[in-house]
């Protein structure tokens, strides 16, 4: 059963039984980026399964809501439904990564549509974005969802704004709320904060506050509403900040392990070179033809192993880099220790950011955080920090 038939039933259910009784104390989940689950290599526990298994093991709450970058929406579902039960609601935000694939993106319109409404929905978005923006209630807690790549005619016409079109839609929907608590999703951070574990930031000048005459507008709204936290994804880093009086909390990413190419580098590029098509070419054209596939990336794992000579991989150019690649794939293929060197040291110099999940616990009186994080390598779960919003 796909996911707009599982909406459509659970929808009708809610209906027959009355509307959703307030609740004084509500549990969900936020979790965000987890990407490439349609990847059979990534559907296993060390990836965004493993997130969702520990979210059965340590308790699921309600519903789910996802900060965006989904990409693909439809895999995720499969793992959603697979792990948490066909049954389990979950929200989308839009993300960046959305924008590349026309399919996600109308794969995630096509849930908020129509009869396929997703549960308890209140408010739909402003034209040109009335799918992907919207606003949901569970007991006496609102929720907002905010395409933020709306540019006030189409739901995928900007680089990630708050644009007046969307400011006054928010608005609207935060004046007519009668909820004690509100919450509003976003993929992009008003302003990047570092990792809380390791200090790692990303997307420092390219969040929202990119445009920081709208960026304010949207704080200043959330503070006159007061609206409990703004919530986001983007950075892969997990974070949680007062930012001039509103709490943003970012979810960080997912995908259990962030970057495990330096661990298959060697392993895909033999078995590229193995396939009938490049068989026929020289082993070095064949190496050419994989290295242009995966140039940033190997660049990348040359560097943070120690091979670069101190070069950034984001400066050295594809002629030095291609050089370097060629020379571990001739030097190393037999040196089973030698590789194992520089893949703990790219490990060591990596800094790369555990994967997270995030149960947010609204009482009475209280919004409280379990931040759920695993060792950055795709090992267990665990809960590593216990934060209340005040």
């Amino acid at each position: 059963m796909n996911r707009i038939a599982k909406f459509s039933l659970l929808v009708i259910g809610l209906l027959l039984s009355g509307c959703v009784k307030p609740e004084p104390h509500l549990t969900f989940i936020v979790i965000a980026d987890m990407r490439y689950t349609a990847k059979p290599e990534y559907r296993n526990s060390q990836y965004f399964q493993g997130a969702c298994e520990a979210i059965e093991k340590y308790g699921k709450g309600a519903f789910m809501v996802i900060p965006g970058d989904l990409d693909p929406p439809d895999a995720v579902d499969d793992v959603i439904s697979d792990v948490l039960g066909e049954a389990y609601p979950w929200y989308p935000v839009v993300g960046n990564h959305e924008l590349d694939a026309p399919g996600d993106l109308e794969y995630l319109r096509a849930l908020n549509r129509g009869g396929n409404t997703l549960p308890h929905v209140t408010r739909h978005g402003p034209p040109g974005c009335e799918e992907t923006t919207y606003a949901f209630e569970w007991g006496d807690h609102h929720f907002i969802v905010l395409n933020q790549y709306y540019d006030g005619s189409s739901d995928r016409g900007t680089d990630g704004d708050i644009v007046e079109e969307l400011l006054n839609w928010l608005e609207t929907d935060l004046r007519e709320n009668i909820c004690k608590y509100v919450f509003v999703f976003g993929h992009e951070p008003l302003i990047a904060m570092p990792d809380l574990d390791n200090g790692r930031l990303r997307h420092q000048n390219d969040s929202l506050n990119k445009y920081p005459a709208n960026s304010f507008k949207f704080l200043q709204l959330m503070k006159k509403y007061n609206v409990s936290a703004y919530i986001c994804g983007h950075t892969h880093n997990a974070s949680v900040a007062k930012i001039n009086g509103i709490w943003q909390i970012d979810a960080g990413h997912a995908r259990g392990i962030e970057d495990n190419f330096p661990s298959l580098v060697f392993t895909r590029a033999q078995e590229f070179l193995s396939r009938d098509s490049v068989q026929a070419a020289t082993t070095e054209a064949g190496l050419k033809n994989f290295y242009e596939e995966n140039s940033y990336t190997i660049r990348k794992i040359l560097d943070y192993s120690g091979l670069t000579n101190g070069i950034s991989y984001k400066v050295l150019d594809d002629q030095a880099g291609f050089k370097l690649f060629t020379s571990f794939m001739s030097d190393f293929a037999q040196n089973e220790a030698l590789r194992e060197q520089y893949k703990t040291a790219y490990w060591e110099r990596a800094n790369l950011a555990r994967s997270t999940f995030i149960r947010i616990n609204v009482r009475d009186q209280s919004v409280d955080l379990e931040i759920f994080r695993d060792d950055a390598r795709g090992g267990a779960y665990q809960l590593m920090h216990e934060l209340s919003l005040n």
